[in-house]
């Protein structure tokens, strides 16, 4: 692999033209996972917080805020419908966006490092605060491996083929890899006649490095679905099927049209949403040290203490 492949189709001097609507899919999930996490952050004042009981009484508005975060958070709905839901759109307009990429090798490989980034970090997290926090397969190792693959899948098509890698190809992989996750994860019965369903067991409650240990092959099984992780879990089944059926739709709906349908989200209204779809990477990597930076200063100036 050399540099020449790495940086094929960039020009720094070029600004890239934006696809808006595009950014506006991306934009709205990932403003709701900044709210999502500030939600949850608040949620675990409580148990990180060792004077927490004796001075809360103090903040009787931020005792209750506490509790509607809490509430917020034990909602059915929001994990059962809304979560899955604003995820599977930015995996499926991760998708559109490659479709549109003149580097998806490049694409692939910086996401699977960010995701390898995010797994060290959760992990020295949940090591020093002796609190489960890590992230073994979350939404940006689905999206670099997917993209990964979708790149190699290229590259063959280009270099070998010499030509474009087909809509129906990209489809039928999207389709199968989806519906073969909704058919696993709703059920099937054995022989016996019991329904089994993947995930059929779920990693909390143990180190993840002595279930590695105990069984080598559970990172695959992660990955695959056969196992669940506690936090930001997408498996390959069902969603890197997304990514390729979105891969599937942006090359019909951009096939000769390489701009944006939607120019009225040009308007200023619009620009805060859409720097954060333009921003996604930083977005997500960045706003948790944020947050969790500025409730350091707010709480701690207030007396509350770690």
């Amino acid at each position: 692999m050399t540099a020449a492949v790495l940086t094929k189709g960039i020009d720094p001097l070029k600004k890239k033209k934006r696809i808006y609507e595009v950014d506006l899919l991306r934009g709205i999930p990932i403003f709701l996972v900044v709210l999502y996490h500030f939600c949850y952050d608040i949620t675990q004042l409580p148990s990180l917080i060792s004077n927490y009981q004796s001075i809360i009484n103090n903040y009787p508005a931020l005792d209750s805020f506490v509790s509607l975060c809490q509430e917020i958070m034990s909602n059915s709905f929001l994990h059962d419908i809304l979560v899955p839901f604003f995820a599977g759109m930015f995996l499926f307009t991760c998708g559109i966006s490659s479709s549109l990429s003149r580097n998806n090798l490049r694409r692939g490989l910086l996401l699977c490092g960010a995701a390898l980034l995010i797994s060290l970090g959760s992990y020295l997290i949940s090591d020093i605060l002796h609190y489960n926090v890590f992230i073994g397969f979350g939404i940006l190792h689905i999206m670099g491996l997917s993209i990964l693959i979708y790149a190699l899948i290229e590259l063959f098509y280009k270099k070998v083929l010499k030509k474009e890698v087909p809509v129906l190809l990209c489809f039928v992989i999207g389709f199968l890899v989806f519906f073969i996750g909704l058919f696993l994860r709703n059920g099937y019965l054995t022989d016996s006649l019991s329904n089994v369903t993947w995930p059929v067991s779920s990693i909390s409650g143990i180190s993840y490095l002595d279930w590695i240990n105990k069984d080598p092959l559970s990172p695959l099984y992660v990955a695959l679905g056969y196992y669940s992780a506690p936090i930001d879990y997408w498996p390959i089944f069902p969603y890197l099927g997304l990514i390729f059926l979105g891969i599937a739709f942006g090359k019909i709906l951009y096939q000769n049209k390489k701009e944006s349908y939607l120019q009225f989200l040009r308007f200023p209204v619009f620009k805060p949403i859409l720097f954060i779809g333009g921003h996604t990477l930083w977005v997500y990597f960045l706003h948790q040290p944020i947050i969790i930076i500025i409730l350091g200063v707010i709480l701690l100036s207030m007396g509350f203490r770690l």
